[in-house]
């Protein structure tokens, strides 16, 4: 574990308090002068409170020029990045004609298929001109394609489930998926260092909601233990579902689950086993298969697993893999469905992305 050193901590922890200090000290003197000018909201309550926005005001936007970099190429290795300049000190930024060749070490691009592919390029391209960018319409309607199929087809075989769904967005995976699985009565047990998707999710689907410490089994199985002895809050009834929600590796501290204890306990206590594959499908295993591979985790042994295409395989989208009565329940339930499904060409760069990792025939990502 890396330590930070004391001085470091010390003056960045000071420079904190400095600009919150005077942030706090010309906004006394804004409210001064607000109460001096007329306002111009006509009886309207204001959009933003003072405090709502301190952050963006005071602190962010004297550093804003290091996030949200427009770039001018493919996320690949090396990518082009916008130079910007700023007249009112930060708080618009001007783009220029001018360009930095940057070392990309912030791109979910890990196998580099967003980039141009001697494989995958001239596949999305065919599928282009054959099916156009979009279908317009929702899975529910006319927005199913044989590319669809394909995909769903591809990723089940890959991940070795017997059937899978996709979706047009890897986040909302997460945030429409819970609620569908469950609802009051049910209890999710989340890490505590879950993606706010799932965190979302849980609170949507109107759950008990109960966390365990971060990547800890043994205090995952004391709460799945306690929460099985009192039972549902007030009623004390039996829980009429419990699902324990982990990631594969989890993306702020680059940790892998402990999935093998894990699977353990949820079989022991009778729980489902959700498990979160955004960053590690494609990434890690001998073929790319994520932990379960990796960890030696029969993939029989967890019921739900959801996984993204913007990460390994370089598109957007996200899909739930599981039993083929899972599948088809969702696809009757899933509000996510009625929205506009994902995009052909996303497919089209998913699907021979997948096929590549699944025949071995790329080697990117493993050195």
């Amino acid at each position: 574990m890396i330590t930070i050193p004391y001085l470091t901590a010390l003056t960045t922890y000071f420079s904190y308090g400095l600009l919150f200090a005077f942030g706090q000290f010309r906004d006394f003197f804004r409210k001064i002068f607000d109460w001096w000018y007329a306002s111009n909201l006509q009886g309207y309550a204001p959009i933003c409170l003072g405090l709502e926005d301190f952050y963006i005001r005071r602190l962010y936007v004297r550093i804003q020029d290091c996030f949200g970099r427009p770039i001018s190429s493919a996320p690949d290795a090396w990518f082009d990045v916008v130079e910007r300049y700023s007249n009112d000190s930060n708080k618009t930024l001007k783009r220029t004609d001018k360009i930095n060749r940057c070392l990309n070490l912030g791109s979910y691009n890990y196998l580099g298929f967003a980039a141009s592919d001697e494989y995958c390029t001239p596949r999305v391209i065919d599928s282009l001109n054959r099916f156009s960018a979009s279908t317009c319409s929702t899975r529910v309607d006319g927005g199913t394609t044989t590319l669809h199929k394909e995909l769903e087809e591809c990723v089940a075989n890959f991940v070795g489930k017997p059937a899978a769904i996709v979706f047009g967005m890897g986040y909302v995976t997460n945030s429409a998926i819970l609620p569908v699985l469950i609802g009051k009565g049910g209890l999710i047990i989340s890490d505590s260092l879950n993606h706010n998707s799932i965190v979302n999710g849980a609170r949507g689907s109107g759950a008990t909601v109960r966390v365990f410490q971060h990547n800890t089994p043994s205090h995952l199985e004391k709460v799945l233990r306690d929460q099985i002895a009192e039972g549902q809050p007030r009623t004390h009834r039996p829980w009429k579902r419990i699902i324990v929600v982990v990631e594969g590796i989890y993306s702020m501290e680059g940790e892998l689950c402990k999935l093998p204890e894990i699977v353990a306990i949820c079989k022991k206590y009778k729980a489902y086993v959700y498990l979160d594959e955004a960053h590690s499908i494609g990434a890690v295993g001998k073929s790319g298969r994520g932990v379960c591979e990796l960890l030696g985790v029969d993939t029989a042994d967890v019921d739900i697993m959801m996984g993204t295409f913007t990460k390994s395989f370089g598109s957007c989208g996200g899909y739930i893999a599981g039993s083929k009565e899972l599948v088809q329940y969702l696809k009757y339930t899933c509000p996510h469905l009625s929205c506009s499904s994902i995009c052909n060409i996303s497919i089209t760069t998913s699907c021979t992305a997948n096929y590549i990792c699944n025949k071995g025939y790329s080697w990117r990502g493993w050195f």
